[in-house]
């Protein structure tokens, strides 16, 4: 009897310490990986609707892929996965070209679609992925690393476990969802999965999820500190709150923008923008008029403090030069 129990205390006593140490790398894994130099930065935008009376999730997505090309994201880490093509519609008066400002506020210089240059025939020419191509499935494919090996590299997310990924999404949402073609879905269950994924594999050191949907905070509402550490989360609209889109373009006859992202535009033409923090991000949202209520969900993102941390780090930095000496 002496002998067994003490081999169950025995076998207690590792178990005890097995979890003690599983909870401890957790713990240092959730507070000690930080990287917000904004060299390894990645971004995926994804823009689920079709037709073209969803024009403005085309132009938020487009609006936020000029952000980070403008902040230094590399072309070959920024990965834009697009449902709608409204730049070559026949209900586009403004031929191959998108704008976010309406009625008035145009420039020629806010064309979003001009940056993919004066010999474009489609938006769709530089996108990575377009049209049908872009599903739920292929969203968690392509976070996870889940993608068929003939994929070439330039349509992968080759983030390492130092990595900043800022995840962007934009389409009709409801509770715990996100629709696609209007006939599929990406759930939250889906999404906190794919991150855990994500974790466990690797593949971030730093993660921001930023959606603009209706109900938008719904999608955040799976991420948890114990699966997906080192997490940020932010949306436009709260569970059983609207997103609103800005006012319809007299010319175009449709939205161009949904208020968010109009506003996170705005915010990034300011000039404190590529040096601010997330706490700068939140406060300049809290103030827009976006008509809905702003959720941030930083239960999992751990330490140091969110708000402190560089907005350019996720958003992009501006590249830095290497000179070598010639000859070597």
């Amino acid at each position: 009897m002496g002998a067994s129990r003490l081999h169950s205390n025995h076998s207690i006593m590792m178990r005890a310490l097995v979890y003690a140490l599983v909870a401890s790398l957790t713990r240092a894994a959730t507070t000690t990986t930080t990287n917000f130099r904004g060299e390894d930065t990645w971004v995926v935008l994804v823009g689920a609707s079709r037709y073209f009376a969803n024009y403005r999730h085309a132009a938020n997505v487009l609006a936020m892929r000029r952000i980070a090309q403008r902040l230094g994201v590399p072309r070959e880490r920024l990965l834009v996965l697009l449902a709608e093509d409204p730049t070559f519609d026949g209900r586009n008066p403004h031929r191959g070209r998108v704008f976010i400002s309406a009625n008035g506020k145009r420039r020629a210089a806010d064309d979003l679609a001009g940056d993919w240059g004066a010999n474009a025939t489609h938006l769709f020419a530089d996108v990575d992925y377009a049209g049908d191509e872009v599903t739920p499935e292929l969203v968690r494919h392509l976070l996870t690393g889940r993608l068929g090996a003939s994929t070439p590299r330039s349509r992968r997310l080759d983030s390492g476990p130092a990595s900043n990924v800022l995840v962007y999404l934009t389409g009709h949402g409801g509770d715990e969802f996100l629709k696609f073609h209007d006939s599929d879905e990406l759930s939250a269950v889906e999404i906190a999965d794919a991150v855990a994924e994500m974790r466990a594999k690797g593949r971030y050191g730093r993660l921001v999820l930023v959606a603009d949907t209706c109900q938008a905070g719904s999608l955040l509402a799976r991420l948890s500190p114990s699966t997906t550490p080192n997490v940020l989360g932010v949306a436009s609209a709260k569970l059983g709150e609207n997103a609103y889109a800005a006012g319809a373009d007299a010319v175009v006859g449709v939205a161009l923008a949904d208020r968010f992202t109009e506003h996170v535009s705005k915010f990034f033409d300011g000039n404190r923008a590529s040096s601010g923090t997330w706490g700068d991000f939140e406060r300049s949202l809290r103030k827009a008029p976006t008509r809905s209520t702003l959720v941030v969900e930083d239960a999992a993102w751990g330490a140091p403090d969110w708000r402190a941390a560089p907005l350019a780090a996720f958003f992009g930095s501006e590249p830095t030069f290497h000179l070598t000496p010639w000859p070597p």
